[in-house]
């Protein structure tokens, strides 16, 4: 075996200073990696910020853009090449669902490509089942695959695959000690999008009673209109907001030191999605890391929350049921405050832990 340190190459479509929650996670994993004797480099395909010695930007113009990833790799001589692979962060191209054949032949490194979701990439109009084909390519042609959560993992054993399931945690770090939360305000952390459920939490605060109706506070960018065509433009969040009558205040962009004590600083927290509540969400997990009583949605499939859903701090009530939801959010407003208290594989040293053992296995494997 391989004795540390190990270095490894960080493939990813977005990475800070840029919004994004792969970016984040990626970031935090990094920092987590290196108390574990792993050094990293990150190539990101996203030219929108500066290169450091550590950080190289590369402009997604693909295929073309390969050239450089792979002078960027060939320089760094990497020990295991890691793929952070969500479809929407590298443009739906397809490109992308090649590199771990690509590189593990040309360079001859172990690839492991992490999956943060299983959205099929676009190919061409009417592609129908080539665009799933190309992600089972991906996952088959990697050294090793990571699903960050248990249904991610059931469809990659019925695509054949044997998946180490290392989950996400928190995409903020602990909020500080004795941050008090304020009366009356309701937390929603993220980009406003439909899918995290921002309309129907707007509905279910005109439900309550003016007296007892929290003001939302919407903590983080409010994302760029037209960039993404789930989030709501904040002008269409404020007048529907007026209709109702519910007040609204905001932070905009905040580090994500800022943004966790905001969090802290919430008499509650609420992430309504309407699919359901998710291990994939660094959100969900940044609200409950908090101490917060954090309101959400039952899964689709009961176990998709693991040891998560039996936290006493976490509500769960029906997707798309605005009295359930109405409902919780009254009862949250007057639950206690608890201690963070995250079981410890949701936390970053254990997360590292996990991925260094990895590393290590298959480079002992291949040398």
């Amino acid at each position: 075996m391989t004795e540390f340190p190990l270095t490894v190459a960080i493939i990813t479509g977005e990475y800070p200073p840029n919004v994004g929650g792969v970016g984040d996670y990626t970031a935090l994993l990094r920092g987590a990696l290196a108390t574990n004797g792993v050094h990293s480099l990150v190539v990101c395909f996203d030219n929108h910020g500066a290169d450091s010695p550590d950080v190289v930007r590369i402009k997604p113009q693909w295929p073309r853009s390969y050239r450089a990833l792979r002078a960027a790799l060939g320089h760094a001589v990497p020990d295991v090449i890691h793929i952070q692979f969500q479809t929407g962060a590298f443009q739906m191209r397809p490109s992308v669902q090649l590199l771990p054949l690509v590189l593990r032949q040309q360079l001859g490194r172990p690839v492991v490509t992490t999956f943060h979701d299983l959205r099929a990439p676009y190919l061409f109009p009417k592609a129908g089942r080539l665009r799933t084909e190309s992600l089972k390519v991906m996952a088959r042609t990697s050294s090793a695959v990571i699903a960050t959560n248990p249904a991610d993992a059931r469809t990659l054993r019925r695509w054949g695959l044997t998946a180490n399931t290392i989950p996400i945690g928190p995409n903020l770090p602990s909020p500080s000690d004795g941050i008090q939360p304020i009366k009356g305000t309701l937390g929603f952390f993220g980009l406003p999008t439909r899918s995290k459920g921002i309309l129907a939490l707007l509905n279910a605060l005109a439900t309550l009673d003016p007296a007892v109706r929290p003001t939302l506070r919407l903590i983080g960018a409010s994302g760029v209109p037209g960039a993404h065509n789930d989030v709501l433009a904040p002008e269409v969040i404020d007048r529907i907001a007026r209709f109702h009558g519910v007040t609204i205040t905001r932070t905009g962009f905040v580090s994500p030191e800022r943004a966790s004590f905001e969090l802290a600083a919430c008499a509650a927290i609420a992430l309504p999605f309407t699919e359901g509540a998710s291990l994939r969400s660094g959100s969900l997990l940044a609200a409950l890391q908090s101490g917060r009583p954090v309101i959400s949605t039952v899964p689709e499939h009961p176990e998709d929350l693991a040891e998560i859903a039996r936290l006493s701090q976490l509500l769960l009530v029906p997707r798309c049921d605005i009295r359930a939801l109405s409902r919780a959010i009254r009862d949250a407003l007057n639950m206690e405050v608890w201690e963070a208290n995250l079981p410890d594989r949701f936390q970053w040293p254990s997360i590292a832990q996990a991925h260094a053992a990895l590393y290590a296995r298959l480079v002992g494997c291949t040398r």
